[in-house]
């Protein structure tokens, strides 16, 4: 960590302002950065800024005089009391390394300003690597108060609850959930499945890869709540909620749809000149088939439940895809293979038959089905692997699925290419 005193937040202001309102941001530069400026390099020390009636700001004093104010995202000063501002400069100074820091935070900051703590826990997640505890100066509550506010929505003739924004307040913590959760709020709210399944299958996605230990018990207690609603509601989401589940509790984890592969299989120890590794992922209904030959060429055959004709509030899901990732142990860049699932008896199946990498990879495919909405953003070039390891039948569902869409929906324009090529 640094111990240079200078901005927290991306936004200041000369003190006292020329200017009113916002025309004095990052002297007349919003767009700027303040904490990469060199001008902050050297030379400043914390201070408590006087304004007046509303108290003190979060400031900064150079040597010669100079003045700045460090501003909120709506360019008005971040208020902080003399104490947490010289809290702040003894963090800067040693970034609390000693036992006990969480405790301190959380006993010095908890009723700080929102902007306050959520720039300090991002400047110290951005350097280093702080203790998981540390996150619980965050506004939760947020998260806390959009999740209970969905679940009434999740219910048969049931409404969601107060709009809740949580915007970016939890980022230095999670990526991706509150993002998910306010898409499925935002769906739920307004009548559009689409846009509430597209949610739902996000945030199942995100919470299974968060760190969990970064998120308070309350908070996990709650979003568990969310994860079982969500299981039930939908037979195409119980794999991931047992999933995340699991993880949200620290529970052992269930019968996942993931494991390791190898392109080198050893030779038979016998006068045959091939060799077959056969697996089975997780149980039915999700289950993933798997068959390894010795030439480095994997079969898969996917399973989920068949969607049933009860829409609910997320709707019916007509036409499903399932994301199968493969990621290379020696480069780590994940490839994703969309499977076109088509009904047979009481499931939804299809096929991929393709070349695995050289030497290991990891095989995931413990995410939800999704529909063409979330296929909408995917260049075309992303979707044409999962056609050429389709086998015919998987192809001939990409083709029904591809004549009920937009002639500019990339699935769309992915087949046409695919049969143009061929």
């Amino acid at each position: 960590m640094t111990a240079a005193h200078r901005p927290l937040s991306p936004w200041i202001t000369r003190w006292p302002r020329s200017h009113a309102g916002p025309v004095g941001v990052n002297d007349g530069d919003e767009r700027a950065d303040a904490r990469e400026w060199a001008l902050f390099s050297a030379g400043w020390q914390r201070t408590a800024v006087p304004l007046g009636a509303a108290g003190t700001a979060l400031g900064l004093r150079h040597g010669n005089g100079s003045v700045v104010v460090e501003l909120d995202d709506f360019g008005r000063p971040i208020v902080a009391s003399p104490g947490e501002v010289d809290f702040v400069s003894k963090i800067e100074e040693n970034w609390l390394t000693a036992e006990g820091t969480a405790t301190a935070w959380l006993a010095r900051l908890a009723h700080s300003s929102l902007s306050l703590r959520f720039w300090l826990v991002e400047r110290w997640r951005s350097e280093s690597e702080p203790p998981d505890e540390i996150y619980a100066i965050l506004p939760w509550q947020l998260l806390d108060r959009a999740v209970q506010s969905v679940l009434p929505g999740l219910r048969a003739d049931g409404e969601v609850g107060e709009l809740v924004e949580i915007g970016h307040w939890l980022s230095p913590a999670i990526l991706g959930p509150p993002g998910a959760l306010e898409q499925l709020d935002h769906g739920l709210r307004t009548g559009d499945t689409e846009a509430a399944r597209a949610g739902a299958s996000a945030l199942l996605s995100t919470l299974r890869d968060m760190p969990v230990e970064r998120v308070p018990g309350r908070t996990r207690e709650i979003l568990l709540r969310l994860v079982r609603t969500l299981g039930e509601v939908d037979p195409l989401y119980t794999h991931l909620s047992r999933v995340v589940e699991a993880q949200l509790r620290g529970a052992a984890p269930v019968r996942r749809l993931s494991t390791t592969l190898d392109s080198r299989l050893a030779a038979a120890a016998s006068n045959d000149d091939s060799r077959e590794i056969v697996a089975t992922l997780g149980e039915p209904p999700h289950q993933i088939s798997l068959v390894e030959t010795q030439a480095g060429r994997l079969e898969l055959t996917a399973q989920v439940p068949a969607v049933g004709d009860t829409g609910g509030p997320l709707g019916r899901l007509e036409a499903a895809f399932l994301p199968v990732r493969i990621t290379p142990e020696d480069s780590g860049v994940t490839s994703i293979y969309w499977v076109a699932l088509e009904p047979e008896a009481d499931y939804l199946v299809g096929d991929l038959v393709f070349l695995l990498p050289r030497g290991r990879s990891a095989l995931d495919a413990d995410d939800a089905p999704v529909g063409p909405a979330e296929l909408a953003g995917i260049a075309v070039e992303e979707l044409l692997p999962s056609l050429y390891a389709a086998t015919g039948s998987t192809v001939d569902r990409w083709r029904e699925i591809a004549g009920s869409l937009s002639e500019h929906h990339p699935v769309r324009r992915a087949l046409t290419r695919y049969e143009d090529q061929r």
